[in-house]
């Protein structure tokens, strides 16, 4: 055999060396990192020489400004510790316990509604004295040769400060239940530079509710700033109250000497799109759409409170009320400005307003509670700058979680305890006009058979709803109630199905007792208020029934329209369900359970245990008689 070859080696091919080229782009997206994170983690020197350096990543804008209403007491705690700027160190022999302090305020005891008159009386006594105790966080008072950190730890400071004052105010008082307020400084910074710029600060608030959403605290805030700053209550939405309503409300802000103005961003916005289609008829669209509200019996100022203002009156009310020279001295070069100021609750329609005073789309608009994140300021004249606030949950008595969602201020769909919520809304809403809303039949029997009436939970809502619309869970099939309380909540918030609070007592300023609010708003759930395809269906069941006119909420048991199937006698009607055999089950556990126990009704009967039921030898005493079978079997063979 021939000898093996030896492996051939590798050897660098000839030519040049390559040679790295030096990157002629002097900004790249690496330098661009490396940058910032060197800017980031810079070495600070605090004011008493000592050097401070810190390796944390550095949150955006967008992540600072984040609303935060509720924390667990484990974040409140690392929270309140990083305000405080303080280090903890962990020992690892000692015995620490974290206990949950969170005061269940979704729990049934703070519901309003679920609560007797009296309790809710005594509850508002106990609130009113407490009133002035709920105040807004102030920004300590600064100069322009602090620096940046010593700044931040006074404000930090005042803040930590704030805090623990409403933490002893709830401590203190065991029956008041505090709602969840804006836990973030960063928003409350907002805030703070609004309300020191403008010369008018307007609130806005929900005409549906425009206690809970008016901070007392914050007009006096304002004044402390300088006197001479002004304050105004725009009570939003007003085109979803009725004249009565709106009657009561300025009675109450009269008497309390509140400066307020009904308005509604939506009619507002609705009336510009109708003013570019028809620019000739366009003041004739504004008198058709203001002016239809007539009362003959009121006196001539109380009327004129009560309508709601158009776009040009409220522009001429906020010049009105600002003062006449800005309080802000110019700019080198510039002409003075008087600045307002747009504050309130989220979702209560404070970039929608602007939207119709500018008269174009220049702020952003969301349905989600929280869309806006920074002050932004907006010029509408010359003379006229408007500032658009982030919103901000003030804190408040009396309204839990659950009253938060059904205002709009918390987002329905990051909503987890869907009961509470839905609980006030199964007591706001009758029975029939929700039936009359949905096309549906909710099913009142309880569980002996007895027919609890216009009387139902909301359970009994959730499942109907579900069931007629045909949503169902995966495996056996129940109800999905969590999906339906997302449509029924956000149908709540937007005004479709309406509840207005009326104000409290003017004599005794106590709150309105259950009936008195029912009475107050009997007048939405009426044949008129309901959608027009939903009227004309109740008008083709009420013609083929032979009804010319009909009570909703007597005679709509008798009628049949979409999944609503009436009776001859008002007593038995059923709702049409889809999603199968399951969906027509009203509880899927107790069909369950029928199944199981009737088995295609095959009954067991048992009158006596087997080991006390005599044999036929008559031996009862010998167990299962196996001495005398032995016996039988050896006879048997022996006889064969």
């Amino acid at each position: 055999m021939p000898p093996k070859e030896a492996p051939k080696k590798w050897k660098q091919p000839r030519g040049p060396k390559p040679v790295q080229r030096k990157n002629k782009n002097t900004v790249g997206l690496g330098r661009a990192i490396k940058y910032a994170r060197q800017k980031e983690n810079a070495v600070t020197y605090l004011p008493d020489g000592e050097m401070r350096f810190t390796t944390e990543k550095h949150d955006p804008n967008w992540v600072k400004l984040r609303s935060v209403t509720q924390e667990s007491s484990l974040d409140e705690f690392l929270n309140t510790a990083a305000l405080a700027d303080k280090d903890f160190s962990a020992n690892r022999h000692s015995n620490v316990k974290i206990i949950r302090m969170d005061n269940g305020q979704d729990s049934a005891v703070t519901n309003g509604f679920t609560l007797t008159n009296e309790q809710r009386a005594n509850l508002s006594s106990l609130q009113r004295e407490h009133a002035f105790d709920l105040i807004v966080p102030r920004r300590p008072a600064w100069t322009e040769d602090m620096t940046k950190y010593q700044l931040e730890r006074q404000e930090n400071d005042a803040f930590l400060e704030w805090r623990r004052s409403l933490a002893q105010l709830q401590e203190s008082n065991e029956d008041l239940v505090l709602t969840p307020f804006e836990r973030n400084i960063e928003v409350w910074k907002q805030l703070w530079r609004v309300v020191e710029r403008c010369d008018l600060v307007v609130q806005i608030a929900d005409a549906r509710n425009p206690l809970l959403f008016r901070s007392l605290d914050l007009e006096r805030y304002v004044k402390e700033i300088d006197d001479r700053k002004q304050n105004l209550l725009l009570v939003n939405k007003a085109d979803l109250l009725t004249p009565k309503q709106r009657i009561a409300w300025v009675r109450y802000f009269r008497e309390k000497k509140i400066a307020f103005t009904f308005f509604s961003a939506l009619r507002a916005n609705q009336l510009l799109e109708l003013q570019e289609e028809l620019a000739e008829n366009s003041q004739q669209i504004i008198e058709d759409n203001y002016e239809g509200e007539e009362f003959n019996e009121l006196d001539p100022e109380l009327l004129q409170s009560i309508k709601i203002l158009t776009i040009d009156q409220l522009d001429q009310l906020f010049l009105e009320k600002a003062p006449k020279e800005p309080l802000r001295p110019p700019l080198p070069g510039q002409q003075p400005m008087i600045q307002i100021g747009m504050v309130g609750y989220p979702n209560v329609g404070k970039s929608s307003t602007i939207n119709s005073l500018v008269g174009a789309k220049k702020v952003s608009v969301s349905s989600t509670p929280g869309k806006t994140k920074h002050f932004q300021t907006i010029k509408i004249s010359d003379s006229v700058t408007l500032c658009d606030c982030p919103g901000l949950v003030f804190p408040n008595f009396a309204y839990v979680k659950g009253e938060l969602v059904c205002n709009g201020v918390l987002p329905i769909d990051q909503l987890r305890d869907y009961v509470g919520p839905c609980t006030l809304v199964a007591e706001r809403i009758p029975k029939y006009f929700m039936e009359a809303v949905y096309g549906l039949h909710i099913d009142t029997h309880s569980a002996n058979g007895t027919d609890k009436g216009q009387n139902y939970n909301a359970q009994e809502l959730l499942t109907a709803y579900a069931r007629n619309r045909g949503f169902m869970t995966q495996g056996y099939g129940s109800a999905d109630e969590s999906r339906a309380s997302r449509y029924i909540l956000k149908d709540y918030v937007n005004g479709k199905l309406l509840y207005v609070n009326p104000p409290p007592h003017l004599a005794d300023d106590t709150p309105y007792t259950r009936e008195e609010c029912a009475d107050f708003n009997k007048e939405l759930y009426t044949f008129e208020r309901l959608p027009e395809s939903r009227r004309q269906q109740l008008s083709q069941a009420a013609k083929s029934k032979g009804y010319d006119t009909f009570d909703l909420a007597k005679d709509l048991d008798k009628l049949t329209f979409s999944g609503h199937q009436g009776s001859e006698d008002g007593k038995g009607a059923t709702s049409v369900t889809h999603g199968g055999k399951q969906a027509a089950l009203h509880n899927a556990v107790d069909e369950l359970d029928k199944e199981f126990f009737q088995m295609n009704n095959v009954e067991g009967k048992m009158s006596t245990p087997f080991h006390k039921v005599h044999n036929e030898t008559g031996n009862g005493s010998k167990k299962h008689n196996k001495k005398n079978k032995k016996g039988k079997k050896n006879a048997s063979m022996y006889s064969n």
